[in-house]
């Protein structure tokens, strides 16, 4: 959270060069007059909003659902932390399940599934909050922080819990990663189905003096593979041994919504995925 932090005179120039010449043109790109927009519906890279905060414009990164009419907790000018989807709003309780579970209750929350009192039961605890289905913690100075979907947590047959939504935001947010997925539930370590950012990647191919025909002959080249591992290694620097991937395996084609892969929204569906790289998958843990 910004407290008006002492910032020394040469970090203070070196954003103004900064901003000048690179960052004042991606205001600009985003009509120049904005100064803050609004972001939900999938978890947002801390470096993102750092970027887009050091250009002058401010994501006002938010949590909820349909059913609590539909905001939980966002960040405000005045009180917002990066990483995190702010405190609660007004008029709004939040906590945490004893299974890490988010939990909230206020008069935005709805009061029942219309004409389904089965499924109301299902999703209401008797005093009243509702159960969000998503993970997250509540850090030191109040701001809720998601880490998971609760039904996406792998246990691993050493019992375990990984969030792989952290791990893919991880190693998803490298220059040569398109779309990651991560796998290991009852597994012994965790691998990874990994799609390539191909026209960086074959520019990195072709300078380095790797030739290939198709996009298919890429993905199994040995030095792609090692150029992978090595940059896998460093985005999981941090993670504790039992997150990181041990293997992985580079597809040539992007996880698709005609495949009934993905949701319109992006949101990964795992089972999907799961049935459709069961080969690889199984080679990856033979």
């Amino acid at each position: 959270m910004i407290r008006g932090e002492s910032i020394s005179p040469l970090l203070r120039l070196k954003h103004a060069i900064a901003y000048k010449l690179v960052l004042s043109k991606v205001r600009g790109l985003l009509g120049g007059r904005l100064n803050f927009f609004s972001a939900g519906g999938a978890p947002l890279g801390k470096e993102i909003e750092e970027f887009f905060f050091a250009s002058n414009i401010f994501i006002a990164q938010g949590y909820g659902l349909t059913e609590t009419s539909p905001c939980g907790s966002f960040n405000v000018p005045s009180a917002f932390k990066f990483g995190t989807v702010g405190r609660p709003i007004a008029g709004n309780q939040i906590r945490i399940a004893p299974d890490g579970e988010i939990l909230i209750k206020g008069d935005n929350v709805m009061t029942g599934y219309y004409k389904n009192p089965a499924a109301t039961k299902e999703v209401m605890t008797k005093d009243g909050f509702f159960t969000t289905g998503d993970i997250g913690r509540i850090d030191e100075e109040g701001f809720l922080v998601i880490t998971d979907r609760k039904k996406d947590i792998i246990v691993t047959a050493n019992g375990k819990n990984v969030a792989p939504q952290t791990i893919e935001s991880r190693v998803g947010q490298d220059f040569y990663v398109e779309q990651v997925v991560v796998i290991g539930d009852r597994q012994k370590y965790i691998t990874a189905l990994i799609v390539p950012s191909f026209d960086p990647l074959m520019e990195y191919a072709r300078s380095s003096g790797i030739s290939f025909t198709a996009k298919e002959e890429l993905v199994k080249n040995p030095a792609i593979i090692e150029f992978y591992k090595d940059r896998i290694e460093a985005q999981s620097k941090g993670l504790a041994d039992f997150e990181k991937i041990k293997r992985f395996t580079l597809v040539a084609s992007p996880f698709s919504i005609e495949k009934g892969e993905i949701t319109p929204t992006m949101k990964i569906k795992r089972k999907v995925i799961a049935v459709n790289f069961k080969d690889e998958i199984k080679k990856m843990y033979s």
